[in-house]
């Protein structure tokens, strides 16, 4: 599910880890890669042929919001979004991560074996500015980054359901930065799904609009991520309002 991350009022203070030199767990095992083929296939299929949707927004064509989308606007951090295969597999118009591309954000499918490999090379390449947007225990406020001088220059963000997403977060390298956001608010922007009760969790795209402001980025960029994801959540509750029964 897209919405997996949470709003971290008091996280605890980064530890120096020490996994260092722990050995990555297998992003799937044996059985399992079969199934992430197969996903990443049917969203390939679904790229090359989207049918009604929009290969870009996931919604329906005739509530395409691409169209209204900011255009030309270019992040200072490289973006790294990690999808588990099964939220790519499923494309859902409720998905908000997949705004990130709009942006300039790389793709990669957790759990594709070349793709995992590229991954980890490119994870490799710079731990030192690089930071998940992921509220592990060990996370540190993404504002407490920017007074050390330690804003990162790569911001990896990762989607898909909790269960999934805490996967794909014990895979990557301990020694990479975890960071939490603290001002993300459900009330913003509203949501595509709902969490039994869960307030506090908030649209990935959301957060990561959060993430930027509070790492002190261009205003504009800011404004400009935000501005999409409104468009995309008006366009998103035109279709759900119009196709109670198709909500995809």
């Amino acid at each position: 599910m897209d919405s997996f991350l949470e709003v971290v009022s008091e996280p605890e203070l980064l530890v120096e880890s020490q996994e260092s030199t722990k050995r990555h767990t297998p992003a799937c095992g044996s059985q399992e890669r079969p199934q992430a083929i197969r996903a990443w296939q049917r969203y390939t299929d679904f790229v090359r042929d989207p049918g009604r949707k929009c290969r870009d927004c996931w919604l329906m064509a005739e509530h395409c919001c691409c169209a209204e989308m900011p255009k030309e606007v270019r992040l200072r951090p490289k973006v790294i979004l990690v999808m588990h295969y099964r939220e790519l597999e499923k494309h859902l118009g409720s998905n908000t991560a997949k705004l990130l591309l709009h942006f300039g954000a790389e793709l990669f499918a957790w759990g594709v074996e070349d793709q995992d490999a590229r991954l980890a090379e490119v994870l490799a390449e710079d731990v030192p500015r690089t930071a998940v947007l992921f509220p592990s225990p060990d996370a540190v406020p993404a504002s407490s980054l920017v007074p050390v001088g330690a804003s990162p220059s790569r911001i990896v963000v990762l989607d898909g359901g909790w269960n999934e997403c805490k996967r794909i977060n014990e895979w990557i390298d301990p020694c990479i930065t975890r960071c939490v956001v603290t001002t993300a608010t459900r009330e913003e922007f509203g949501g595509t799904r709902k969490y039994g009760g869960c307030a506090e969790r908030v649209q990935t795209a959301a957060a990561f609009a959060a993430l930027l402001s509070e790492l002190g980025e261009d205003t504009e960029h800011v404004a400009a991520v935000k501005a999409g994801l409104s468009k995309f959540m008006k366009a998103w509750e035109t279709q759900i309002r119009r196709s109670k029964t198709h909500v995809t």
